[in-house]
């Protein structure tokens, strides 16, 4: 909740809403952990470019093996999506300096990474189940070659619900609720977005202020 001190130093305008999303399309993971350069030697698995274990590596998930989210990608996924909603810098910049995401991390409801996840190419056809390890063809930038990556995906209905406030003098309440569309429907969550992967609507968007 809203703590007294920020709400002293800030008045009453500010704005607390609690969103719930459904993803739309694959949600997949590819994140850059300690793990993925770690201290001391191990044991490779696979080869250069091309290794089946990466994704333990770059999943995100509980002790439970529940697949969650850093609040952080869903401040990205925002302030990417400002942008877009009115085509001005300005609103971007208003959107970076008011928001602020209460989670530090956003569990994804009913999803939990089998103890030996099955690999499944891309653009295999096949039926998947909830959890998966998504098999793809990627280019490095570097080399130019192409290596294959190994990620954890969850296919499309996964959900998930996470708290935000701002101040709604620097950007209105309707046009915030405007840039959560858009980012569901332009920006996505995860990895792959530049591929159209991590789309989500909005299923629910409740707010009130502090006045």
């Amino acid at each position: 909740m809203i703590s007294a001190r920020y709400e002293s130093a800030m008045g009453n305008n500010i704005v607390f809403a609690t969103v719930a999303i459904e993803g739309t399309r694959p949600l997949l993971q590819h994140h850059f952990t300690p793990d993925a350069i770690p201290l001391k030697k191990r044991e490779r698995t696979g080869v250069a470019g091309n290794d089946p274990e990466e994704w333990k590596k770059t999943v995100l998930m509980t002790s439970e093996r529940q697949l969650y989210l850093p609040g952080n990608y869903f401040f990205s996924c925002l302030r990417d999506a400002a942008y877009l909603t009115t085509r001005k810098r300005q609103t971007q910049r208003d959107v970076v300096a008011t928001l602020q995401i209460q989670d530090p991390v956003v569990l994804i409801r009913d999803r939990f990474v089998p103890d030996e996840p099955e690999l499944i190419e891309q653009y295999q056809l096949c039926e998947r189940p909830n959890v998966y390890v998504d098999v793809s063809a990627v280019k490095n930038p570097g080399s130019g070659g192409r290596n294959v990556r190994y990620r954890v995906a969850t296919v499309p209905g996964w959900c998930c619900e996470f708290q935000m406030l701002w101040d709604r003098t620097i950007v209105a309440t309707q046009v915030m609720e405007a840039i959560c569309l858009d980012a569901g429907t332009l920006v996505g969550l995860g990895d792959g977005r530049s591929i159209g992967f991590g789309r989500f609507v909005i299923q629910r968007f409740e707010y009130a202020d502090t006045s």
